[in-house]
Parts: C-alpha cells; sequence; structure tokens
C-alpha cells in the first residue's frame, strides 16, 4: 500500500494479482521389458510440439517431452503414485530396484486459460515466522485445461505404447481444483490496452504512474505451452528498449 492508493500501487482496477496462471502438466508413464534409462543424464533428449496448436475440440495445447532423469524418491513417487509398483513392503523395494532402469515418463505443460477468479492476494490474518502476511491462493482453473490436460495425457501414453511400454498410466502434475502456481507462475500484473482489465499497458509501465514499470512473468496474457522463460528475456528487453527510446 501507499498515500492515497488504499489497494496498493497500480490497483486502482483491483487487478494486481488476477489472471494468476502456471502450467498444468499432462503426462503418462510407461514401463518396459527391456532397461531403457541409464539414469547418467542429460535429462529431456526428444520431445514434440505436434499438439501445441490447432487440436480440434481443445483450447490451447502443449508440447511433449521424455522427463529428466528423476531421483530415486521422484522414481518412486512416478511409480506408486500411478498404481504400476506397491507402495510399501519388499514387495514394493523389489519392484523399485526391477523397474526403475525400465521406467519412462513423457510429460508437458499445457497452455492454461487464464480467469480473473485465480488470483493470489496478502493474507490478512496469517503470517510466518518473520511476521510477514503470506500469500493467499483463491480460484482454479479453467474447465477447458481439465480437457487439455486429459487430450495431452492420452497423447503421452500413446508415445509410451508406440515405443514398446508393456504397462501405461496417465502421471499429471497439478490440481484441477485450485488456481494453478506450482510450475512457472505468471499473470497477476498482466499487460494490456485497457486499463480497466489490465495492470500495465503494452509497454509494461503502471497505467497510474508513468515512472513504474514491470518487466517479468506477471505480464503474460497466457503463459504457452512450453517453459515460458525465453519469452521473460525477449519481453524484459523489449521493455528496456522502449524505457530507453522513451
Amino acid at each position: 500500500m501507499a498515500d492515497g492508493r488504499p489497494r496498493g500501487i497500480g490497483n486502482n482496477r483491483d487487478q494486481v494479482g488476477r489472471y494468476l496462471q502456471a502450467h498444468v502438466y499432462a503426462g503418462a508413464v510407461g514401463l518396459f521389458d527391456d532397461e531403457v534409462t541409464d539414469l547418467i543424464g542429460p535429462g529431456v533428449s526428444i520431445a514434440t510440439c505436434d499438439f501445441r496448436h490447432g487440436n480440434e475440440g481443445i483450447v490451447g495445447g502443449g508440447m511433449l517431452a521424455n522427463e529428466f532423469v528423476p531421483t530415486p524418491a521422484a522414481t518412486y513417487d512416478y511409480l506408486t503414485g500411478a498404481g504400476l509398483i506397491p507402495p510399501v513392503g519388499s514387495e514394493g523395494k523389489q519392484a523399485m530396484r526391477r523397474e526403475a532402469r525400465r521406467m519412462m515418463r513423457v510429460v508437458g505443460p499445457i497452455q492454461e486459460v487464464s480467469s480473473a477468479d485465480s488470483r493470489v492476494e496478502v493474507g490478512p490474518a496469517v503470517r510466518d515466522r518473520f511476521g510477514l502476511p503470506v500469500a493467499r491462493l483463491s480460484g482454479s482453473i479453467h474447465p477447458e485445461d481439465v480437457r487439455a490436460q486429459a487430450f495431452l495425457s492420452e497423447k503421452a501414453r500413446e508415445w509410451l505404447l508406440e515405443a514398446g511400454a508393456t504397462r501405461t498410466a496417465m502421471s499429471v502434475l497439478g490440481s484441477t481444483r485450485r488456481a494453478s502456481a506450482g510450475q512457472h507462475q505468471a499473470g497477476t500484473c498482466r499487460m494490456g490496452t485497457d486499463p480497466a482489465r489490465s495492470v500495465t499497458d503494452p509497454h509494461g509501465r503502471l497505467w497510474d504512474h508513468d515512472n513504474v514499470h514491470v518487466a517479468d512473468a506477471s505480464l503474460h496474457v497466457t503463459n504457452g505451452g512450453v517453459n515460458p522463460v525465453l519469452s521473460v528475456l525477449a519481453n524484459a528487453l523489449r521493455i528496456a528498449h522502449h524505457i530507453v527510446g522513451r
């Protein structure tokens, strides 16, 4: 907050914190008869962007890639979460020893449909151990995101089956029941041409402060269907050039 700004700087229209988005992930995990990974690296080695756009009946889409080399804890989480090995007991231990090198996970982010109801605010009552108010999330992802997640997960499962997997199961990250904020957080100060529906102008300048600019992922109107880091960097350079030009 600031003098004359009871809702905070840039928040005269109650837009700061809204349109929170990140990346709900779609995917599937498969088990093979033969060992398919050495658990050494380097991580993602093959991917497809065939389903980022143009999916009939689906809004948006996303990319799919083979997973980074997982830690033992992550491998256990993937396999038990998918119901492919027992979660406890000696049988589960033996299954982990056998299946860790025979598992492949295909996963990727989907392009979310942003919503004004999905938001982050400063909590009015709860504070952390330093006495600072904590962030409070509210809202949920759009129903279209649930459909896109299911669509991409099925494509991931088909990939694994075509590659020779003998057992497969869906493997997704992120909840469909609450606001998305687990991966690649964006939105909350989105740029636009209408001060009533955005926080900044197209160059990241606050509508109500000529000398305050935003240049991070919070400007994003959409986060896209891939990791947004290159978009963040490119947009920051674009904004910097505009400031210098002024």
